[in-house]
């Protein structure tokens, strides 16, 4: 009897911590890709618009573009993402290096407008 309630308890446990929040947005992490697998297009376009920085670590965003980690030159995590055409869409600055992203009025970056990519320690 002992055996079947400890089972029990543990399928709760397991089940409850699981349980994602109906308020909670979904977050999709998005793949790290190599540099060279990043259309020429997408680079000049980051090039023209930071031509002082360069990317650390490239993601694709689902089928809509493409996200590039950097730290500028006054010391600021950003993540800015590119469509596939190029065109300049967003950025996300993380001030405090807290892992939070903000976009430009310095509001959390909410739904699937933000990159959503988990950034490498």
């Amino acid at each position: 009897m002992k055996y079947a309630v400890s089972i029990a308890g543990v399928i709760i446990i397991f089940i409850a911590c699981r349980k994602k929040e109906n308020n909670e947005p979904e977050t999709v992490a998005c793949p790290v890709i190599n540099s060279y697998a990043v259309p020429a297009l997408i680079v000049d376009s980051f090039s023209m618009r930071y031509p002082l920085d360069n990317v650390i670590t490239w993601f694709r965003k689902d089928s809509i573009g493409y996200c590039a980690y950097f730290v500028d030159t006054t010391g600021k995590q950003i993540l800015a993402q590119f469509g596939n055409d190029g065109g300049f869409v967003l950025q996300e600055i993380d001030l405090n290096h807290d892992g939070n992203f903000e976009d430009s009025t310095g509001q959390p970056i909410k739904g699937a407008e933000g990159c959503e990519c988990m950034i490498p320690e």
